[in-house]
């Protein structure tokens, strides 16, 4: 009896063992850190409790999470350093390199990169990191193009050619690094062409010069940058992360809020009653258009503390035009709104990223 009651035992210890081996490798595999944090709220556990359940996820950072982390930043900032670097040597050395030299010596870097990720393609770091310097040697190559001859082309078309150029560099990269650097000198391209409307150029072509207005041009730019949002969350693309579609919404909204400056004060005058109805409108649209979606996708907050954000931009910017002729009152009621509009907002979002956290737990 003593001998069965003994191999019973060790048979109940061996499949408890065996129930938390695997209940530890499913909190490793399956529960991120935000979720850890919401079953130890759930369930009330306390410090020591809490501790041991990290330990178990192993979701405290070792000496190798950490040594492998500050790898990576010293990685990235040494393609960085290594891209800028093309840019400075051949701005630095102008006068001791003739025109030939400088047009051979970025032309070699360019094939030699594409050779690079060709010979190790991505998802490889190596191939990833010789399309994107690829990408910012394409650049050079196009401001080195115009500053040798002079070709009279507006700075907006510089940094338009270099995003059309670039484009197929940055989808054959399949990196974040490389769609966040294209989505800058996009937008980069846009907010030129739409500050400074300079009226020629090869994108009027698509255009009236007459009839298209900055207005017209911001709307575009807030239209495009939205598209490209939309189309990033619902497509899921593994080489446009999070960030990078953060990124895009960040200067869609930027363009937004462009948008309804323009509706308060036009070509910096004060108007009564000629208002812009398209910049009203197409703002006010695009806000709402953003909240829409991040309710629906009930995932991030970050969308709706954009579009708050704006709101709160737009708000501010019609009450300084409704009070313009109270000077000292202005002030006073802008910090009001300021202070009440940013508390309400911040603690609405508060509750709503705890809210979709613990439905998503």
């Amino acid at each position: 009896m003593a001998t069965r009651k003994n191999a019973t035992t060790r048979y109940h210890g061996y499949r408890a063992g065996a129930s938390v081996g695997a209940y530890t490798a499913r909190v490793q595999t399956r529960l991120k850190r935000a979720e850890l944090d919401q079953l130890a709220r759930h369930y009330a556990l306390d410090s020591q409790a809490s501790a041991t359940l990290l330990d178990l996820a192993d979701a405290r950072p070792g000496r190798t999470e950490s040594l492998t982390f500050l790898a990576r930043c010293f990685r990235y900032a040494g393609v960085l350093s290594l891209g800028s670097s093309l840019v400075f040597f051949v701005a630095a050395n102008w006068s001791r390199i003739a025109v030939f030299g400088r047009f051979a010596l970025l032309e070699i870097l360019l094939i030699g990169f594409v050779a690079i990720a060709l010979f190790k393609p991505p998802p490889r770091f190596v191939g990833r990191a010789a399309l994107l310097l690829a990408f910012i040697t394409t650049g050079a190559l196009l401001a080195l193009f115009g500053q040798t001859y002079q070709t009279g082309a507006d700075v907006y078309e510089l940094f338009l050619g270099w995003a059309l150029l670039g484009l197929p560099l940055a989808v054959a990269a399949q990196w974040g690094p490389a769609s966040a650097a294209w989505i800058c000198v996009l937008d980069l391209a846009l907010c030129l062409f739409c500050g400074w409307n300079p009226h020629g150029g090869f994108l009027w072509v698509l255009f009236d010069g007459e009839r298209f207005t900055t207005t017209h041009a911001v709307f575009a730019a807030a239209v495009l940058n939205l598209g490209l949002w939309i189309a990033c969350e619902r497509l899921q693309w593994r080489a446009v992360p999070d960030w990078v579609r953060r990124l895009v919404l960040f200067f869609a909204l930027c363009f937004v809020s462009w948008l309804g400056f323009i509706s308060v004060f036009k070509s910096g005058h004060w108007y009564a009653d000629d208002e812009d109805w398209l910049a009203i409108v197409g703002s006010l649209a695009a806000i709402a258009g953003v909240i829409f979606v991040a309710i629906a996708q009930r995932r991030d907050v970050y969308p709706l503390a954009l579009a708050a954000g704006a709101l709160v931009f737009l708000a501010t910017c019609w009450i300084a035009r409704w009070m313009s002729d109270t000077h000292e009152a202005v002030f006073f009621v802008m910090a009001l709104w300021l202070i009440t509009a940013s508390t309400l907002c911040g603690r609405g979002l508060m509750q709503l990223a705890r809210a979709w956290r613990g439905a998503a737990a």
